[in-house]
């Protein structure tokens, strides 16, 4: 894709990133209809494929509050990526291949520094928000809803990081600590999978954990005990995996 098609994607990603109103900042229908929308119904959706053999599989859609910033920082990390991000805000014209759904306007409004910190600050508080939902489902059992609530906070999670990464520390400040959730997130996806005996999830969840707990900086806080649980689920996965083979 070219960064102006990457680029007519911005709009799309960033309106649904939106912050949620809550009900008494509500001045119109439409306000209010966002806010029943995207906090009060906003519960994962499931879906099903039927393979050519074998049973039905079932697979969880995140709802728009993950998606939208997941989506969104990862457009931002292909154009930090091919360094494109801060030649936009020096762009006289739309360039060649820009959606006319959007415009050079928006383009720039979206990829400006603040409103980046300010779209980074509230994707790292949906990412809070996703883990202790699933926790909530994991307390009461719910272990499928709680996976799929793990993996979402997750996959923002690591989208955040490897935006971080690639802006050389610019952003920082807005997205420290969410390594530690990165952490967190992947930890109990193997613990809701292994209630699950889904061994396999369990052990790709648990060792991607404790890949990212690596060299971890003191700063962050991450408690030790996290990543030793976590290595005894991977052991006692990889037990059950061995077995099935």
């Amino acid at each position: 894709m070219t960064n102006a098609e990457i680029e007519s994607l911005l709009r799309i990603a960033y309106t649904a990133s939106r912050r949620i109103r809550r009900q008494g900042e509500c001045r119109n229908l439409v306000d209010y209809l966002s806010h029943v929308e995207l906090s009060l119904g906003n519960d994962d959706s499931t879906a099903a494929t039927q393979p050519t053999q074998g049973p039905k599989v079932l697979f969880k859609i995140a709802s728009e509050c993950v998606l939208g910033p997941t989506a969104l920082a990862r457009l931002l990390v292909v154009l930090a990526q091919r360094k494109a991000l801060d030649a936009i805000q020096g762009l006289k014209k739309p360039p060649n291949g820009l959606s006319s759904y959007t415009s050079l306007h928006h383009v720039q409004q979206i990829t400006h520094p603040a409103v980046i910190q300010r779209f980074l600050t509230i994707a790292l508080e949906r990412v809070l928000a996703c883990t202790e939902k699933g926790r909530n489902h994991f307390s009461q059992r719910r272990y499928g809803p709680a996976q799929i609530s793990f993996t979402c906070s997750a996959e923002l999670a690591a989208a955040l990081i490897a935006f971080d990464a690639h802006t050389d520390g610019q952003y920082s400040n807005q997205v420290r600590g969410t390594r530690k959730e990165l952490v967190i997130a992947l930890s109990n996806a193997s613990a809701a999978a292994l209630s699950q005996k889904e061994y396999l999830e369990a052990e790709c969840f648990g060792l991607g954990a404790i890949t990212a707990a690596e060299n971890f900086p003191a700063s962050e806080g991450l408690d030790p005990g996290v990543v030793e649980k976590c290595k005894r689920r991977v052991k006692e996965a990889q037990k059950f995996v061995r077995e099935r083979h």
